[in-house]
């Protein structure tokens, strides 16, 4: 079947009224063009239609972070333009202090500061600085009256960790905005040790917060939260010394055996009981996103698997992959976590399965109008790409994730539109996907795979600006990047300029960072440079490395030809010259 025709069966229905990201786009449109004045406009009806709800601040949340462009290298200057117009405006300041946030974090990637380059944090803190400033005038500027700007306060401040500016802003935001529960939850965040708090000031915190709140108090699902930081900060800890999945594991379970408390799960069974006593779509969608943070955790599959089981039951949903005498309709937040707990084990056709059932769900659960039912069962359809990838059914995957798109959801895996038509061997039709999902949200892992679709049609200039944006960066696929770009300029016979990228990015030779698999093909690389410029007593050191993490073959054969080459050289030495 064609992806149309599967597109077809899909019959995805955008809702009749406008998306909330259809009037982002708008909005970072007439920002290019300088209509500032219709810019505002859009804005301020978002903003007037905005309201805090028991765990979010909707849908001005969602319409700002949909806004800055951080692809656009003239965004910047466009902002700069609107607020020298109106410098009295906090619209454009709130906007402006949002893409230095996007625009520092994409710069500095999600590693830990010890393990992104330094000039990379660099760039990171001065982004985090210049969006400090603007958010500060934004609050001014607006009198407070947003209350999304103490929310990107805080999300601004906790790049550096929990520190007094921190603690100050939290007691302002909330003093403002006592009802607004995300101020909470970024705050608690930043209590874990990674940031340099602990597991007894999270406690603390929560007892606070949540601990003196009303009996049916949306802040009672901090304690939820609470678990999920704490599962994850054990993560955290175990990730740096364990070796292999059991190792991490049971690593993962004996840190949480020193800090879960006895009352903690009593206090998360009651909070789950907000589930019949608030909104229950509100309940969906933030019980959803503490779900997913458990499932991906590393090496938690025993605590989230056990709060799994604690939500199914608060929220009246089976957990089992055959449900055939359940006597309800599953709640489809349950089924979604079930299948992403099925896909983080590895058993793709058990989470394809538990999707699909999710999808099914939707159909009988109660939205509160028609975009919000769309962006469900768009983010639905986002999950099912990604599991239709695991199984490589790139056709199906590449329907559903266009049908995920068309319902307006954010849509995480459009790149995999075009690593779908990559692997089809499509290049045409990857590259325009990739260029489409580049322009959309500027996402590196569409960048890489348009890099490679050049690549493989023959577009080698194409090919290597793409990955050396890639290799540049602190993306997961920069290694993979790097060393494309090495074994195009071999494969053009530029062994100077191969040599100069591998040379140039450290991260290739770092065991910490590094699999086996790619420290043996940076050095085999390496080593067939230095072997085409001559340099052969450097090849063979490069050879003879890499063959200390692999068996590449063509390492090995390197490494005969290159002893036997200075062996000769010992006798004769015009040994030493590069043979044709």
């Amino acid at each position: 079947m064609s992806i149309d025709e599967e597109l077809a069966k899909l019959d995805p229905k955008p809702p009749r009224t406008e998306l909330i990201s259809t009037r982002a786009l708008r909005v970072r449109n007439a920002i290019k063009r300088g209509d500032y004045a219709a810019a505002r406009q859009t804005a301020a009806e978002v903003i007037g239609a905005s309201q805090l709800e028991n765990w979010r601040y909707y849908p001005f949340s969602d319409f700002i972070v949909a806004i800055t462009d951080t692809n656009d290298p003239a965004f910047e200057a466009q902002l700069n333009e609107w607020i020298a117009e109106d410098p009295r405006d906090s619209v454009p300041r709130l906007i402006r202090a949002q893409y230095f946030h996007d625009k520092g974090w994409l710069k500095r990637g999600n590693n830990f500061s010890r393990d992104t380059m330094p000039a990379h944090m660099s760039v990171f803190t001065d982004y985090m600085k210049k969006a400090l400033t603007d958010i500060n005038a934004a609050i001014y500027l607006n009198d407070g009256g947003n209350p999304y700007g103490f929310y990107l306060k805080l999300r601004i401040l906790r790049g550096f960790g929990a520190s007094p500016d921190m603690t100050a802003a939290f007691e302002t935001a909330v003093a403002k905005y006592p009802a607004y529960y995300s101020l909470y939850e970024i705050a608690l965040d930043t209590l874990q040790p990674r940031w340099g708090g602990s597991s007894e000031a999270m406690y603390a915190f929560v007892d606070r917060y949540a601990g003196n709140a009303g009996e049916h108090s949306p802040l009672k699902l901090l304690y939820l939260r609470l678990y999920q930081d704490l599962l994850s900060s054990a993560s955290v800890v175990c990730t740096q010394s364990a070796h292999d999945r059991n190792q991490l594991s049971g690593c993962v379970a004996s840190g949480m055996e020193t800090v879960i408390t006895a009352s903690l799960q009593t206090k998360i069974v009651s909070a789950l009981e907000l589930y019949d006593q608030s909104d229950r779509h509100q309940f969906n969608v933030a019980v959803e996103s503490i779900l997913s943070g458990m499932l991906k955790t590393r090496g938690g599959d025993r605590y989230s698997g056990m709060f799994l089981e604690l939500a199914a039951n608060g929220m009246r949903s089976d957990t089992r992959l055959v449900e055939d005498d359940k006597p309800i309709q599953n709640n489809y937040v349950i089924d979604r976590a079930v299948a992403e707990s099925w896909y983080a084990k590895g058993f793709y056709d058990n989470a394809i399965k538990k999707y699909q059932e999710a999808r099914k769900d939707i159909e009988h659960a109660s939205f509160p109008n028609e975009e919000e039912r769309a962006l469900a069962l768009s983010a639905i359809y986002d999950d099912l790409a990604g599991g239709y990838n695991k199984v490589n059914q790139y056709v199906e995957m590449i329907a559903y994730e266009k049908a995920a798109l068309l319902l307006g959801g954010k849509a995480r895996g459009e790149p995999l539109i075009c690593y779908g038509y990559y692997k089809l061997k499509h290049y045409e039709a990857a590259v325009q996907a990739c260029t489409a999902a580049i322009e959309r949200t500027g996402d590196l892992q569409a960048r890489y795979w348009r890099g490679v679709a050049y690549r493989d049609s023959g577009e080698m200039d194409a090919a290597l600006e793409d990955l050396r944006v890639v290799a540049d960066s602190e993306y997961a696929f920069r290694t993979a990047a790097a060393i494309d770009m090495s074994v195009i300029y071999g494969k053009r016979k530029e062994a100077q300029r191969s040599l100069e990228v591998l040379n140039k990015y450290a991260y290739l030779y770092d065991q910490n960072k590094q699999s086996k698999e790619n420290l043996a093909a940076s050095y085999n690389n390496r080593c067939y440079a230095y072997m085409e410029l001559g340099e052969l007593t450097k090849a063979l050191e490069e050879c003879t490395a890499s063959l200390k993490y692999g068996s590449l073959p063509d390492a090995v054969r390197k490494q005969q030809e290159l002893t036997k080459r200075l062996k000769a050289a010992q006798f004769d030495p015009s040994g030493l010259e590069r043979q044709p």
